[in-house]
């Protein structure tokens, strides 16, 4: 291997250690759980500094498997909602470049996640004379692209100042890149594309299967694993569900719904499969680890993902490890992560019509859709988290060569 580096992980406003589908954490959590895993696994040390949120919370916590540390670092009132973050990015710095400072072993890396990370390691650079590589995850510009007023200018203008300040940019596949080059303005040569990857140990075709849903009576059985929020429309299959019944359709699938209610409190999925009369094929699940939904995935003929857009789709790639396939928005990085009418199927619209059309499909068609899922085994084996790193590791070396860069 090359020069061990020290990657500090900037992730403020939620901890790699959260629980994916429940409050803000998601898919860059486990982006950033396994990407450090992969890294300390090759030789580099690997620092992840996140937000006090709680006053009880340790100040770290190390993995014993892995070695890898998450520090909690105090910055603001604990109970600070993430609006409100962008007032304490100055002190988190401070107390992330000391951290830095005492227990650095090599060349550092800063590697920010989200714009709020990415400000944070702005600030701290120059004081560790470390460059910034940078992951935005998802764009304020692009989610107001396809539905306006989803985030704040305030958002939309940081991320362009990042993208220009940045010292490289990740992006997840080559659409997300081609969007950070025209909402914000970074220049193409400093905008690399790294796929994410996949836990093959935890998320393969053997292995138990439990369905934690309601037992259909004849149809299939969907799952739906993700925060129950408008943006990643958990309610568009509701929809489709009262569209297969308008149309008299003798077997409905049934839906199971893993994941907590994120962001607006009137947002209530299990309300309206009661109103539009279909809460029969409906049931509802708090997050689970990944062995627990690997096992969910395994038990269920699809996997629906019916975002209005994704920078990836780490949920897609990990039902397809298990041989199940997705269907999907053809939208943002979804398009890469499923290999549309070869592992699944991607929908131009999320206009319920559309999708309960596909739905009914994996009930008239079932040997089409368990030849999607042979295929998914093979589309998905292109990613993992070892080969990812690799590329990272590329990234860094790239701009640890042109930066002035040093060990504290």
């Amino acid at each position: 291997m090359g020069e061990q580096l020290t990657i500090v992980m900037v992730s403020m406003h939620t901890s790699p250690l959260a629980q994916p589908g429940q409050g803000d954490a998601g898919g860059m959590n486990v982006y950033v759980r396994n990407l450090s895993d992969a890294l300390i696994a090759a030789g580099h040390q690997v620092l992840s500094f996140t937000r006090k949120t709680l006053a009880g919370d340790t100040t770290v916590v190390v993995d014993e498997t892995t070695g890898s540390q998450v520090v909690y670092l105090p910055a603001g009132d604990p109970d600070l909602p993430k609006e409100a973050l962008r007032e304490v990015t100055t002190p988190f710095a401070d107390a992330l470049v000391a951290s830095v400072r005492q227990h650095a072993r090599h060349r550092v890396i800063l590697h920010s996640h989200y714009w709020l990370s990415g400000l944070v390691a702005l600030e701290a650079s120059p004081r560790l004379e470390a460059p910034v590589v940078h992951t935005m995850h998802t764009l304020g510009a692009t989610k107001n692209s396809s539905a306006p007023g989803t985030e704040p200018n305030h958002r939309v203008e940081h991320e362009a100042f990042l993208a220009t300040r940045a010292d490289v940019l990740t992006a997840n596949t080559v659409v997300e890149k081609a969007e950070i080059v025209h909402y914000s303005g970074a220049p193409e040569d400093r905008v690399q594309v790294v796929h994410p990857g996949v836990d093959h140990e935890v998320f393969q075709p053997e292995g138990s299967t439990t369905w934690p849903g309601r037992e259909p009576e004849a149809g299939p059985k969907i799952l739906f694993a993700g925060r129950l929020q408008s943006y990643k429309g958990p309610h568009v299959i509701v929809d489709a569900l009262a569209v297969l019944r308008e149309r008299g359709f003798d077997w409905l699938p049934v839906v199971h719904f893993t994941g907590a209610v994120s962001g607006s409190g009137d947002y209530d999925v299990s309300a309206r499969a009661h109103t539009l009369g279909v809460a029969q094929y409906c049931s509802f699940s708090p997050p689970v680890t990944p062995p627990a939904l690997a096992s969910y995935m395994r038990a269920s003929e699809v996997v629906v993902m019916p975002s209005v857009s994704e920078s990836f789709g780490l949920v897609a790639v990990e039902a397809q490890a298990c041989g199940t396939p997705v269907i999907a928005h053809n939208s943002g990085g979804l398009a890469t992560a499923v290999a549309d009418g070869v592992s699944g199927q991607l929908i131009d619209s999320l206009d319920a019509a559309h999708w309960a059309d596909v739905l009914a499909t994996v009930v008239e068609q079932p040997q089409r859709w368990k030849a999607y899922g042979e295929a998914a085994t093979r589309h998905a084996a292109q990613f993992s988290w070892s080969v990812m790193a690799e590329r990272m590791v590329d990234v860094y070396a790239t701009v640890a060569t042109t930066s002035a860069t040093k060990c504290f």
